[in-house]
């Protein structure tokens, strides 16, 4: 998201482990986040979860007004 590189305060999350499921028969192409960190490999993504709602539509509005 463009917002988080022009205004990354706004945005809070957690490093965790983020995997494609590959090899399910019904949840294959699944994106899987292990929250609870029970898998022993590193994490690999920061995953988004808490936003300025106040603050993103600001710079929102701010933006389309350059327009």
């Amino acid at each position: 998201m463009i917002a988080y590189l022009i205004r990354p305060e706004l945005f809070s999350g957690q490093l965790r482990r983020v995997e494609i499921e590959t090899e399910g028969t019904h949840t294959s192409g699944r994106t899987v986040v292990d929250w609870w960190q029970r898998s022993p490999r590193e994490a690999n993504a920061l995953v988004i979860n808490e936003v300025d709602a106040d603050g993103f539509f600001a710079l929102l509005g701010e933006r389309l007004a350059r327009l």
